[in-house]
């Protein structure tokens, strides 16, 4: 834990971080130390007092962190690895969303374990969507099953399980069971438009729990997650990430599902990461780009106005050119876009690109010894995404600390004044 009760100077904390940060990994392997951009503190000011909270363990402070990106999101190792880091430093408070049936072969959640009938089909995972697949909920997937009799069970570790589900027009209904008892009967999924229903199921304690929805009617039954969250403080972190996806994925989602269900899910941190994608787009109109980003950025800011925004840019990625692997001269512009935006958006920024050495960077850490990223040069190793994690890691906790430093200050001058000295 990093908050003073434990009696440590906060100058000695945030000296501890840096050297803990710099030995963590041998010199060779150093990651370019990058702060996160903020420029008056107020972007990340949100994320900072949630954690506080959480560290002082006060009851049922939870800090929710969301992340969306592409497929350095979606393998969850990058993200795997920094919600590691935070439960072991904030305390765990569960494994948070979790899809209830796979969306792809080798999706899995630590500490979790997921089954399912066959009759399950997913949206979402196309690259063009229409207005009549667009409902995907904040995780920008849905899983949908038509026939009586189709079944998903979960187990994990909590004491509550929430269910984002989506009713519509013909919706079957559902049973719905905690640890094997009946908790819901026949819940009708049926309304003339479509619309979010949420279902919550909490235990008398905190354990390993199962939670498992059968479908009793025919017609649509469509589930976008389950939530497994404990009521003590801590951290849950939710990796929303998507192979192939783009920065303007979300904005073609159903906007009043996707802010419905961010406003239940309450993340005190979004982050965005994107952009890998675009880079190999050769017809990519930077100035449109641009412009996307932004309306993405201005879109969960209103769709979770008490969550801070962080955009990370994407790593470096090379092409193979007639004289070797080469940046793909699209990625810095798209790197400034995004900072840009971020900045215009009251966003805070972190230049991942730079931080691995930005052009070049890609083909230098695929020749290490254990290679640091993939033979593609688009894709780290998982060594390569555990030192990004350090790396953000640190450069959060610094932030942190450093809000900590600004809150006694504050706390101080208020003190001074009221005592009128």
């Amino acid at each position: 834990m990093l908050a003073p009760r434990g009696g440590m100077a906060i100058t000695v904390m945030l000296a501890f971080i840096c050297q803990a940060a710099a030995l963590a990994f041998p010199a060779e392997y150093f990651i370019r130390s990058q702060p996160i951009e903020d420029p008056d503190g107020s972007a990340m000011r949100m994320f900072y007092e949630a954690l506080m909270r959480t560290d002082r363990g006060e009851e049922s402070a939870v800090t929710r962190i969301i992340h969306y990106g592409d497929s350095h999101v979606a393998a969850d190792i990058l993200t795997g690895e920094i919600r590691r880091r935070f439960k072991r430093g904030f305390g765990d408070a569960g494994p948070g969303f979790i899809f209830p049936v796979r969306p792809w072969s080798w999706y899995s959640r630590a500490g979790v374990e997921s089954y399912s009938s066959s009759g399950w089909s997913m949206d979402g995972l196309k690259h063009a969507l229409s207005a009549s697949d667009n409902h995907l909920g904040a995780a920008g997937v849905s899983f949908t099953a038509r026939r009586t009799g189709e079944w998903i069970r979960l187990k994990a570790v909590c004491k509550r399980f929430d269910l984002y589900l989506m009713k519509q027009p013909g919706g079957a209904a559902i049973d719905v069971f905690l640890n094997g008892e009946p908790y819901y009967k026949r819940v009708s999924l049926s309304a003339p438009s479509i619309e979010p229903l949420y279902l919550t199921l909490t235990a008398e304690r905190h354990g390993a729990h199962s939670v498992e929805l059968r479908t009793v009617s025919p017609g649509p039954a469509t589930i976008f997650g389950v939530v497994a969250e404990s009521e003590t403080p801590g951290m849950v972190y939710d990796a929303f990430g998507l192979n192939g996806a783009r920065a303007d994925r979300p904005l073609k989602w159903d906007r009043e599902l996707l802010e419905d269900n961010l406003k239940r899910r309450a993340p005190d941190l979004i982050i965005i990461a994107y952009g890998s994608n675009e880079a190999g787009d050769a017809d990519l109109d930077l100035t449109a780009y641009a412009r996307s980003f932004s309306a993405l950025l201005a879109s969960l800011r209103d769709a979770a106005p008490s969550a801070s925004l962080l955009v990370i840019s994407p790593p470096d990625r090379a092409a193979l050119t007639s004289s070797g692997w080469r940046t793909i001269s699209r990625l810095p512009g798209i790197v400034a876009a995004q900072r840009r935006a971020a900045l215009e958006r009251g966003a805070a920024f972190w230049d991942l690109f730079q931080a691995m050495g930005a052009s070049g960077s890609i083909d230098s850490w695929a020749a290490r010894m254990p290679p640091l990223a993939h033979g593609d040069r688009v894709h780290l190793t998982a060594r390569g995404y555990g030192l990004v994690a350090q790396a953000l890691y640190k450069e959060l906790m610094q932030g942190y600390v450093w809000s900590l430093i600004g809150s006694r200050a504050r706390m101080n001058e208020a003190n001074r004044v009221n005592n009128g000295d």
